[in-house]
C-alpha cells in the first residue's frame, strides 16, 4: 500500500524539480546548469517537432486526460481471433464531456481507463465505469484530477474514488519523459495502483520509438505487483495512414486470460506470462470520423506452455467531437 502512495506523491513534484532546480526553487549551480542547457539544448527542432506534435495521431490516451478540453465520444467495434480460442465480438463506448460551469473543471466520463482495450488479443470487456470528475490541473505539461464513480462488472455494481495524475518533461539525449499515476479506491475490493512510464524519442519526421513500463497493484491479489513491458515504433505513412511495431511483456491473472479455463493447459497456476508481437495499422477511410484497424499479432502465452500461437484484431471506430482524428492509442 506504500509503494503506489508513493508513487502518486512523487509526481506531485513541483515542475521545477523535474526542470532542474533544487528543493527551494533557486536554480543549479552554474557549472550544472550549463551541462543541463547544453543537453537540452540539443534537442534539435526533428525531436521537439516528432515527439510534441506526435500524440495528433498516435495518442496517449492517458496523458490526453489532463490536457484535453473537448468534449469526445468514441464508438468502437473489436473483432478479436486468438488461436485455440475463436473469435469475439465487442463493443465499446467511450465518453469525454466537458459540463458547462464551475469554470470549465467538471467532466462526465465514461470508460475512461486509458488502453484498456488495447494490447489484449481478447480483452475481457465486460467491465464498464462512469464518473464525475474534477479537474484540479490542467495544462500541457502538468496535471491532476479527481473522479467519483460507479464501475459495473458482471452485473455486480462498485462505487469508487479515483486520483489521476500526469506529468511531461524533457531528459537529456533527446528523449522526452511523461509519468502517470492513477490511484483507485473501490468499495469492494479495495485499492488499486497503475502507474506508467513513458519515454519518447524522436526518429525521423516520420519515425517515433516509445517505451512503455505499467507497474499495476491490486490490494485484493496476493501477488503484486503487474508488470507490463512494451516497445513501440510508430511510423507515419500519410497523413491517414499510420503504422505502430510492438514487442510486449506482461504478467496478468487467470482472469484476464484469453484464454477459458478449459483452454489452459497449466492447470492449478493463477499467474500467466505473456510475450506478444503485433503491428497495428490504422487508415482513416470514407468520412474523416471513421476509422478503421488491422492487428496481426503473435504471442507466446504461458497458459499453452509458451506455444506460438496467432492472434488479430479488426476494429471500426467512430470519432466525434474533440480531437479524436487521425489517433493510435498508447
Amino acid at each position: 500500500m506504500f509503494v503506489p502512495i508513493l508513487i502518486s506523491l512523487l509526481l506531485l513534484l513541483p515542475a521545477g524539480v523535474l526542470a532542474g532546480e533544487n528543493a527551494d526553487g533557486d536554480s543549479l549551480p552554474a557549472e550544472n546548469r550549463n551541462m543541463v542547457d547544453r543537453s537540452y539544448d540539443s534537442m534539435d527542432n526533428l525531436v521537439q517537432k516528432t515527439v510534441r506534435g506526435i500524440d495528433s495521431f498516435f495518442v496517449n490516451e492517458e496523458h490526453a486526460t489532463f490536457t484535453d478540453r473537448k468534449t469526445r465520444v468514441r464508438l468502437r467495434l473489436n473483432t478479436d481471433y486468438v488461436q485455440n480460442h475463436g473469435w469475439e465480438v465487442t463493443p465499446k463506448v467511450k465518453l469525454y464531456l466537458v459540463l458547462p460551469g464551475l469554470n470549465d473543471r467538471l467532466r462526465l466520463v465514461m470508460n475512461d481507463e486509458p488502453g484498456a482495450d488495447v494490447d489484449q488479443a481478447a480483452p475481457d470487456d465486460q467491465e464498464n465505469d462512469i464518473a464525475l470528475r474534477w479537474i484540479g490541473k490542467q495544462s500541457a505539461k502538468r496535471g491532476y484530477s479527481f473522479d467519483l464513480g460507479l464501475r459495473i462488472k458482471s452485473g455486480d455494481l462498485d462505487p469508487f474514488g479515483r486520483i489521476n495524475l500526469g506529468t511531461e518533461y524533457d531528459l537529456p539525449g533527446k528523449w522526452v519523459g511523461q509519468s502517470t499515476n492513477r490511484l483507485y479506491y473501490y468499495s469492494k475490493t479495495g485499492f488499486r495502483n497503475d502507474f506508467r512510464q513513458y519515454f519518447n524519442r524522436g526518429l525521423t519526421e516520420d519515425l517515433l520509438f516509445r517505451s512503455r513500463t505499467r507497474l499495476q497493484y491490486f490490494e485484493e491479489n496476493e501477488k503484486n505487483p503487474y508488470i507490463e513491458q512494451k516497445f513501440s515504433i510508430f511510423h507515419s505513412l500519410s497523413d491517414i495512414r499510420k503504422l505502430a511495431y510492438e514487442v510486449l511483456y506482461r504478467k496478468l491473472s487467470i482472469e484476464d486470460s484469453p484464454f477459458d479455463e478449459d483452454e489452459i493447459e497449466a492447470s492449478g497456476a493463477e499467474y500467466f506470462n505473456h510475450y506478444q508481437v503485433q503491428i497495428r495499422y490504422r487508415q482513416q477511410f470514407w468520412k474523416p470520423w471513421f476509422y478503421v484497424e488491422a492487428w496481426p499479432i503473435i504471442f507466446w502465452p504461458e497458459e499453452r506452455d509458451y506455444d506460438t500461437t496467432l492472434g488479430a484484431r479488426f476494429r471500426l471506430e467512430v470519432n466525434l467531437g474533440g480531437t479524436g482524428d487521425r489517433r493510435l492509442d498508447e
